[in-house]
């Protein structure tokens, strides 16, 4: 009976995790983005509303400059991948060498081993990922850098 509920526990946690959370990540995502283009809309409306002489396509790049403050560059994005990977790789060596070394804490040896080296080698893929898109993306990343200059000397 016993092996029986640990199966359908393991079943569910599996459906749970490869199904049912990517697709609530999914669904809040498109909700957000959503969200943010009904806000604009509105607030585009109201103010052509008030003033009917705007320029639309105006008032919605002056929009997205707001909303773009928050807006991370290529090289910031590429910084954080680094820094995910580097993260998980030292997560994913120190799980690995204390459970092949008998301090266990994941419930079993071959569990921690097998847990440490996949953490492990997802920090070495956002690793490799970093310098495959440092190396992919050197032109845009120096193009995004002297906009951002030139945006700030016109300022």
């Amino acid at each position: 009976m016993e092996d029986i509920f640990e199966i359908v526990m393991v079943i569910i946690v599996v459906i749970g995790c490869c199904v049912v959370m990517p697709l609530m990540i999914v669904w809040l995502t498109n909700k957000r983005k959503n969200h943010e283009i009904d806000k604009k809309t509105e607030i585009l409306t109201a103010l052509l509303e008030k003033n009917p002489n705007l320029n639309p396509a105006e008032v919605m790049n002056k929009l997205n400059m707001v909303q773009g403050a928050d807006k991370k560059s290529l090289k910031e994005k590429l910084l954080e991948k680094l820094l995910t990977g580097c993260i998980c790789l030292l997560v994913g060596l120190v799980i690995f060498f204390t459970h092949l070394f008998g301090f266990i804490f994941l419930g079993s040896k071959e569990l921690g081993v097998v847990g440490g080296g996949v953490m492990a080698a997802l920090g070495i893929a956002y690793i490799i990922y970093y310098f495959v898109g440092k190396k992919a993306l050197s032109s845009e990343i120096e193009a995004e850098e002297k906009q951002i200059v030139e945006q700030q000397i016109s300022e």
